[in-house]
């Protein structure tokens, strides 16, 4: 029994692995990890969990408990793997995300000094491994545990810096795809270690987003090195990972699917209808509410309208359908509303789904 007072008939294992076969399920999963909402009602300061892999367990175990969110998660995420290769990350104690403060290659030189991080001992990745292993003891029966890490190209461009790697892909290619090469290996190292404890992954790659690069770029840098991740994931874990790119994705879509990703997470500037007739044979979809104008600033009822309107573009996609976010939630967004996008995959995502109620 949830919190939101429905009873569902699968555990959230059973559900997911149903709704990616494609065999019959109870409702539409719903994808979101309120952590800060969570270490706030139990009282845990969110940076808090930036160093200690017990806090960050206490904050997933609560998510479970105080929203039901249907998978447990935690990772390098965006600067993990770039710290544990030699980037400076601030962890603010406030209300602010960390951020890259120094980069470790300064030159291009830089990179020779550089060698693959050991997951076990170096940055804050021993820390997620430790959380990671107490969670799947503590919920990995019923409940997928899954660890999230950045695209090649992003933890390349957290590596060497965003604006001189973006210049290195116009003016020394050669040392761009040793650099990706590089950090695809060094995140390898990390999914290696995560895989033998159990868990799936999830990958972000805003970097890679066509806001910053031009679609031939990303065919040229981010698709390759992609594409080895995904199939490295597919074969040490027996799933294929979810796929985030922030930003309008339409002109990528196609390579995105060909990565061999499971699940397109797309941003909310996409319409899912058209995501769904353009690649959702292949893929399933997740997303996408709005992070900031619904989630942090609406109200519960705003919550339910746009889940409803998720929903009715995207249930029924071929490959299967995910509701979340269209990116991450903010921090401060209220915990009614988090409630609320629960409530919706439960009371308006029940097979089978009634058109008539999402209008």
């Amino acid at each position: 029994m949830t919190k939101a007072g429905y009873s569902d008939e699968m555990t959230p294992k059973e559900r997911i692995a149903a709704v990616l076969a494609g065999k019959p399920f109870d409702r539409i999963p719903c994808s979101i990890n309120p952590s800060y909402q969570a270490a706030q009602l139990i009282g845990v300061k969110h940076w808090e969990y930036y160093f200690s892999a017990e806090k960050i367990v206490e904050v997933q175990l609560a998510s479970r408990r105080i929203f039901g969110v249907e998978a447990v998660l935690t990772g390098p995420g965006l600067h993990g793997i770039a710290e544990a290769a030699g980037s400076t990350v601030v962890y603010p104690q406030g209300e602010n995300s960390p951020y890259i403060s120094e980069f470790a290659i300064q030159e291009q030189g830089g990179l020779d000094r550089l060698v693959i991080p050991d997951p076990w001992t170096q940055g804050r990745l021993p820390l997620h491994l430790a959380a990671l292993q107490i969670l799947m003891e503590r919920l990995g029966a019923e409940v997928p545990v899954t660890t999230n890490v950045a695209g090649p190209f992003t933890v390349a461009a957290n590596i060497r810096g965003t604006e001189p790697f973006l210049r290195d892909l116009y003016q020394n290619a050669e040392f761009a795809h040793r650099l990706l090469q590089y950090a695809l290996a060094s995140t390898l190292a990390y999914v290696r270690a995560a895989a033998k404890i159990g868990v799936t992954v999830s990958i972000a790659d805003p970097t890679a987003s066509t806001s910053l690069i031009s679609p031939q770029h990303f065919f040229e840098f981010s698709f390759p090195y992609l594409s080895e991740l995904i199939s490295n994931i597919k074969r040490l874990t027996d799933c294929a990972p979810a796929l985030h790119i922030c930003g309008n994705t339409k002109k990528i879509w196609l390579h995105m699917a060909n990565t061999g990703a499971g699940i397109l997470s797309l941003d909310d500037t996409i319409d899912l209808a058209e995501a769904k007739v353009a690649v959702g044979k292949s893929t399933a979809l997740l997303g996408n509410i709005k992070p900031t104008a619904t989630m942090f600033l609406g109200k519960p009822a705003d919550v339910m309208r746009e889940a409803k309107e998720c929903l009715g573009k995207a249930y029924d996609n071929p490959k299967g359908y995910i509701l979340a976010l269209g990116c991450g939630l903010p921090m401060k967004a209220p915990v009614e509303n988090v409630h609320a996008l629960f409530q919706a995959a439960r009371e308006f995502g029940r097979y089978p789904i009634d058109p008539g109620r999402l209008n």
